[in-house]
């Protein structure tokens, strides 16, 4: 996303490149989304821990190694970071690599604003918006439907969505 701020229903989301500094935030994020997940495992707290630790190194070398030239944003909030947005874009597509907020910003319409600037972005360029989603995450493939994405492709465990801009 080449923008540097998003106006969104709970205020203006503020976007600016990832830093080490980040990383105890990111982790967060990360385990944040996998806590219902990670309920079920019959792990101690301590194995959980290391198993978490390990998909998010293993995340983060993925998403760096597959994607090296994308934007890697923390998603701030009255200085406060709320979630990431990992954007790679070049001359055939806007690529949404990841999105996440911290579940207390769950279903208030970020998630939506921050697709609609990825559209808009996108309509300006005349590419598509293209994305993964598991095929399990109803509330991302809800919001991306809202957001006119159709699913293009389907190679478990995740789905390809595509956005089209008008005329394309």
């Amino acid at each position: 996303m080449s923008t540097d701020s998003v106006a969104t229903p709970i205020g203006t989301i503020g976007l600016r490149d990832e830093a080490e500094s980040d990383a105890d935030f990111l982790y967060g994020l990360f385990a944040a989304r996998k806590l219902a997940e990670m309920q079920a495992m019959p792990l101690d707290e301590a194995g959980k821990e290391q198993l978490l630790r390990m998909q998010y190194r293993s995340m983060s070398y993925t998403y760096r190694t597959q994607f090296p030239n994308a934007r890697f944003s923390v998603l701030v909030l009255n200085n406060e970071p709320v979630g990431r947005l990992i954007v790679d874009t070049d001359a055939e597509r806007v690529y949404l690599v990841d999105i996440a907020l911290m579940p207390q910003w769950h279903g208030r319409g970020t998630g939506q604003a921050l697709l609609q600037e990825l559209q808009r972005q996108a309509s300006a360029l005349g590419v598509p918006v293209t994305s993964q989603v598991m095929v399990n995450n109803a509330a991302s493939l809800r919001m991306h439907e809202k957001a006119g994405f159709r699913i293009v492709g389907d190679s478990f465990p995740s789905y390809s969505l595509a956005w089209y801009p008008s005329g394309t």
